[in-house]
């Protein structure tokens, strides 16, 4: 496997790396070798470099083979290896370069591309300082009009409260967040109400409960009984004193 992750076509490499990532899955242990040959191949994509013209799609380099890359690094532990600073680099630059665009088929793969990014920096969770910024990517991307990227910036804001301690800067966002639960697409507005739950602390009950307790009235009858059941746990969880529940 090392050996044919040193293959120069892409066309090729993306079908190694298909293979690769059913290898590592079952045994990770077993390709810990591999490890450097990823990151360099990733660092190429990232960088453009020696990418012909055939293999870049809306002028990102083969969004597929960077995706299966970055999924691949993923089920390594958290990464001790000389690589690792080469790796958030990459990551970095992927973070900074992707931006909302008209053209759909361009947001499709830069976006495919900048969530597996986030993914694999929620999985290393060791460069700490880089948290702040892609819950500041999320922050933006909530608010743009294309719907499912939207939902991607919500169920991703909620998985990095799993795994970081970014509950903080993620309150920042809670304004937009409840604008989400009045969205007219239904997924959103669960996604938005699994985040606001998720969110919750003694600092800002009162107000997401307020919120859930107004959006009750009008909620589809979908999700009235969810929306019940998470503003009871939530008030009986953070409530200052028995009056308030």
């Amino acid at each position: 496997m090392a050996q044919l992750l040193d293959e120069g076509d892409l066309g090729v490499l993306t079908s190694v790396m298909s293979l690769f990532i059913a290898l590592v899955s079952n045994n990770t242990e077993a390709y810990w070798n591999c490890l450097p040959k990823c990151v360099k191949i990733l660092e190429r994509l990232a960088r453009n470099q020696d990418v012909p013209q055939e293999y870049t799609y809306y002028r990102i380099p083969s969004p597929w083979l960077q995706v299966k890359t970055m999924k691949a690094l993923q089920y390594f532990p958290t990464i001790e290896d000389p690589n690792t600073r080469t790796l958030f680099e990459v990551l970095q630059r992927i973070l900074m370069g992707t931006d909302v665009v008209k053209n759909v088929n361009k947001n499709n793969a830069s976006h495919a591309v900048l969530f597996e990014a986030l993914a694999l920096v929620m999985h290393l969770d060791a460069e700490k300082e880089m948290m702040p910024q892609c819950v500041a990517l999320l922050g933006k991307f909530i608010s743009v009009r294309e719907p499912n990227i939207r939902y991607l910036g919500l169920e991703n804001m909620t998985r990095m409260l799993l795994v970081a301690d970014v509950q903080d800067i993620i309150k920042r966002h809670q304004a937009q967040i409840i604008t989400s639960l009045k969205d007219p697409d239904i997924s959103i507005r669960r996604r938005a109400l699994d985040l606001l739950y998720a969110m919750c602390d003694i600092t800002n009950a009162k107000d997401i409960v307020e919120e859930l307790l107004q959006y009750l009235s009008t909620a589809d009858f979908a999700m009235r009984e969810e929306l019940a059941l998470k503003a009871a746990i939530l008030a009986e969880k953070f409530a200052p004193d028995l009056s308030w529940v």
